[in-house]
């Protein structure tokens, strides 16, 4: 059993790894989305398998996060604990299938050119779009769902400072609201897209800090002796 501080600095990390994975992974895989997916990707698959690797890791992250944090939630509330760990696993299934799909464009790439495969472009596209879809569900949708499961408890138990949480309820909602709009096919302006994925993705990083720095505020413990001395009165 973890110290509530070891927790802390290990979902500190974890939020780190998953983060930068995130970032570096799909700035790795972007190759498959342009017009001549498959040639490119057939002129970069290290690039792309790599990049997948990343978001292996990130997938394993985003469960380590939801695995760690549990304990200390649940003692809280044992619902919405159950539901950021589900929230989160599901999240990492979603990620590791586009993930999946990734590496199934990489294989396509290779008969690229070859002739008498006139299908490959038309299976190529089934690919990509099992690989946006995916991806938009896990990264953005479910990203929303855990983050505002997980700052309503974190701002109800006081185990990170108001403004952090209440940071982090609008940042997961702002995601949120990006993705189902782009699952209804909402053309955003990329702009508008950065501003509306920018605040969850800083807020992650300042409580990685906190949690690293200073760890669960546990206000419960914080507030027993005062109960004491108003009961004692």
């Amino acid at each position: 059993m973890f110290t509530d501080k070891t927790t802390a600095r290990i979902v500190g990390a974890l939020f780190i790894v998953a983060t930068v994975t995130a970032i570096v992974g799909g700035a790795l895989v972007v190759p498959m989305d342009g017009q001549d997916g498959l040639a490119e990707v057939a002129d970069l698959r290290g690039q792309v398998v790599t990049g997948v690797l990343l978001e292996v890791v990130l997938a394993l992250s985003v469960v380590g996060i939801g695995v760690m944090i549990f304990p200390v939630l649940r003692r809280r509330n044992e619902g919405l604990a159950l539901g950021y760990a589900a929230a989160r696993l599901l999240e990492a299934v979603l990620l590791l299938a586009a993930s999946m799909s990734a590496l199934v464009f990489v294989s396509l790439s290779r008969d690229h050119g070859t002739s008498g495969v006139d299908s490959l472009p038309a299976l190529a596209d089934v690919v990509r779009s099992s690989r946006e879809w995916t991806y938009l569900f896990g990264s953005m949708v479910l990203l929303g769902v855990g983050g505002l499961i997980l700052y309503s408890l974190l701002l109800r138990s006081g185990l990170v400072p108001v403004w952090l949480s209440t940071w982090g309820l609008v940042g997961a909602g702002m995601i949120l609201v990006r993705g189902v709009a782009e699952a209804y096919g909402v053309d955003l302006p990329v702009a508008l897209q950065a501003l509306l994925a920018l605040p969850i993705a800083l807020n992650e990083m300042v409580l990685a800090v906190w949690l690293i720095v200073r760890g669960f505020d546990d206000l419960d413990h914080a507030a027993e002796p005062t109960r004491q001395r108003v009961t004692a009165g």
